[in-house]
């Protein structure tokens, strides 16, 4: 007798789920849930439950129906070949938009090697573009070399995930937890909700135990095991590796980051590590597009062969490779990596993710639904049905709340899907003479009146999905109305810019900017009427600062340098303090140089050796990206024709740190933060901030542009507090006594009633 082939046991089924699930869907995760907040954790709670009882659900109707076609064949018990058509359909599409999603992933970890590919939008699109193409190409040879690349690249991704959700807490610091906990203000039931769609994200796949069901020793047993310890494993990896980065990374670096775990490793190792980490997972993405890609033509060919799609998707090549139907469907994503095009890669990535997860999640309500007539042409036995019945009726409650949480954009996309794939099943089906072959025709009506419906019907959007211009009428309103009917305020403001404005150990915001701030939030308090108005302080990145007034998540911004290019996307109060650029160095450095930055000195092109062009040419700058100071250095250095080196960093911290550690000469910012660095440094000793001011750019207050009526209030409450002295106190507390030239600075400032 012929020996058996050797099948697998439950804990090799469970692995198996557990590495398909976890794949890249993870890597880009903590950027997103970062701008909502450490609250957001909570959205595992709630998915992890959902998931299981999906994964559950799938597993029954995988045992019913041993059927090629996954989620579409259980439809097609229930719903026919329409319910099978559109089940395929849409899973398809969300296949094909999750693997825009993984290229976005993809570059954000690569740009760390080569920044262009991010320094625009243009720019990170054709990347994305390029990452899809190459990956479809890559696609020819057919699917050998496929499955084996994709077989070691996951563990890209799989062991620093790991790593960090076990390891990771060594670096765990409670206080930048706590920071980042909730810096929107967000009330319990609006965190939960907020990142349910990127957590749901995270765990599509998680039906594919099912597949492998032949291979298994017991699949009656094992097969439902091995989706619920699958999902529950990835779950804990999931669940570990997001909270503990944020108690490692400060929220706001988090937030802004296009390769979030790769930013971890660099704070808990050094930038080095990090770099290897952005290599492994930009490898792991890579490998997983490629493996997706195909799977993604392989789907359509399989569909084609069954006379359920266009007969152009079954043709394939001697390697097995359906070229046709991978050349049209990278024309698809590359159309759609443009519909999507974002500021940044988090933008994109959360666009694609809420559209992936509706088109994944209307599959699932219909195929679940089907478990019932399964159920019951099987004749499951009463206690098993009831079981399977409410564990269904749970995964198809969390699916529809899915469903919402994704945000209008995404369902009203999911609808158009839909209404284009009964489109294409009408011109498939009417010359293929396909009826529906278990569904009459009042079931298919039913069936798609519901699936409508869940599309189509109305609901009150989730707080992460709000937007500039919203329907309601908050959201269009000016910031005193959004107070007076919210009866909460919500200041944003930017972490590490002591003394103006920085958050403290307790978590609070703290500074001379944070008062002033203050005292504007007392009188909204007063004059709204509002005594018990909540002020939330929300922390925002140097990138997202602007948008955050413009989507209204934010009805002030507690400081920033005035300057042109910011009145683009804001207005700007009265000046609050003179500011300007000064320049830090250590103690010990070339008096040739202070010599040259003190402006005794005019730089030149370099003739002779030693001249002041030449040594500036030796040195290196910095500044903090996306600060004014750095659009400022840049333009000196092309004045001056210097091919000095420039190293922008993500903080003033950063700057101080990369001077004491001799990687950077002179680092460039705001004279008085560095001022406050230096007092507040252990090698105070070792550093140096030069006398001279670069530039004078008075700081401000931001709103929303064209909110007059809060601006004139802002500037109201700003010239009573100077034309009074009351700021004195403030200012005596956080930079010392106002010299002659300070206190005209105010008197000037002040506009008369």
């Amino acid at each position: 007798m012929a020996d058996q082939p050797k099948k697998m046991n439950v804990v090799q089924l469970t692995f198996i789920v557990t590495v398909n699930m976890m794949g890249s869907g993870i890597i880009m995760l903590p950027t997103n849930m970062a701008k909502v907040g450490a609250i957001s954790l909570l959205s595992w709670v709630v998915t992890a439950l959902g998931s299981m009882a999906i994964a559950y659900g799938f597993a029954q109707a995988g045992i019913l129906n041993q059927r090629a076609g996954g989620m579409a064949a259980y439809a097609e018990d229930a719903y026919g070949k329409p319910g099978y058509f559109q089940v395929f359909f849409l899973y398809f599409l969300s296949l094909a938009i999750a693997n825009v999603a993984v290229a976005s992933s993809a570059l954000g970890y690569l740009a760390a090697f080569f920044p262009v590919l991010t320094s625009s939008p243009i720019a990170t699109c054709i990347g994305v573009i390029a990452l899809l193409w190459i990956t479809t190409v890559a696609n020819f040879g057919g699917p050998k070399l496929t499955g084996r690349i994709g077989s070691v690249t996951v563990w890209g991704v799989i062991l620093p995930v790991g790593f960090m959700s076990f390891v990771g807490w060594f670096w765990f610091h409670p206080s930048i937890f706590a920071a980042a906990w909730n810096p929107q203000g967000l009330r319990l039931i609006e965190g939960m909700g907020s990142s349910i769609s990127l957590t749901l994200w995270a765990f599509l796949g998680m039906e594919s135990a099912v597949q492998n069901s032949s291979a298994v020793e017991n699949p009656k047993r094992d097969v439902p095991l091995a989706c619920l310890f699958g999902t529950l494993g990835a779950a804990v990896v999931y669940v570990l590796s997001t909270t503990v980065i944020q108690g490692i990374v400060p929220n706001a670096d988090l937030a802004k980051s296009t390769g979030p775990f790769g930013l971890a490793f660099a704070h808990m190792f050094n930038p080095a590590v990090g770099s290897i980490v952005m290599g492994l997972a930009a490898m792991a993405c890579v490998g997983s597009l490629l493996g997706w890609q195909f799977t993604l033509a392989q789907t359509a060919k399989d569909a084609a062969d069954s006379n359920m799609f266009p007969a152009i998707f079954s043709k394939a090549s001697h390697a097995g490779a359906p070229i046709a139907g991978m050349i049209i469907m990278g024309i698809v994503q590359s159309l759609m990596a443009l519909s999507t095009m974002s500021p940044n890669l988090s933008e994109q990535f959360a666009a694609l993710v809420n559209l992936a997860v509706v088109t994944n999640v209307v599959p699932y309500i219909v195929s679940l639904s089907a478990l019932f007539v399964m159920m019951r042409e099987a004749g499951t036995e009463a206690a098993a049905y009831r079981r399977n019945a409410v564990i269904a009726v749970i995964a198809m409650a969390y699916s529809v709340y899915a469903l919402y949480a994704s945000g209008k954009d995404a369902v009203m996309g999911g609808m158009l899907v839909m209404a284009i794939g009964y489109m294409i099943y009408g011109f498939v089906a009417s010359r293929r003479g396909l009826r529906g072959a278990k569904a009459g025709k009042p079931a298919i009506a039913a069936a798609s009146i519901i699936a409508f419906l869940v599309l189509c019907a109305p609901a009150p959007r989730p707080a992460h999905a709000a937007e500039a211009g919203g329907a309601t009428p908050a959201a269009t309103a000016g910031a005193l109305a959004r107070i007076k009917q919210s009866g909460k305020m919500n200041i944003g403001y930017l972490n590490g810019a002591s003394p103006f404005v920085y958050q403290d150990n307790s978590g609070h915001a703290a500074g001379y900017l944070a008062g002033l701030c203050q005292n504007i939030a007392d009188q909204v308090k007063s004059e709204l009427g509002l005594p018990s108005l909540a002020v939330n302080w929300t922390l925002v990145g140097v990138d997202d600062r602007f948008r955050a007034l413009q989507e209204h998540r934010i009805d002030m911004l507690c400081g920033g340098a005035e300057t042109l290019t910011g009145r683009r996307y804001i207005s700007y109060s009265l000046p609050v303090y003179p500011g300007g650029v000064g320049a830090l160095m250590r103690s010990d450095a070339s008096p040739a140089l202070r010599e040259v930055l003190s402006g005794n000195t005019q730089p030149q092109r370099p003739v002779w050796r030693g001249s002041p062009a030449q040594l500036l040419n030796a040195q290196t700058f910095s500044t903090v990206k996306g600060s004014p100071t750095e659009r400022w250095l840049a333009d000196r250095i092309n004045q001056f024709q210097l091919t000095a080196n420039v190293v922008n960093v993500s903080s003033y911290d950063e700057g101080v740190r990369r001077v004491l550690d001799r990687k950077t000469n002179v680092f460039f910012a705001e004279r008085q933060v560095l001022q406050d660095a230096v007092k507040r440094s252990p090698a105070s000793d070792d550093l140096y901030v030069m006398q001279r001011r670069f530039t004078d750019v008075p700081v401000s207050l931001g709103v929303a542009r064209d909110d007059e009526d809060m601006r004139l209030f802002v500037d109201r409450v700003l010239s009573r507090i100077f034309s009074s002295g009351a700021y004195r106190g403030l200012y005596v507390k956080w930079f010392g006594e106002p010299d002659e030239d300070t206190k005209n600075f105010y008197r000037l400032t002040v506009l008369p009633e």
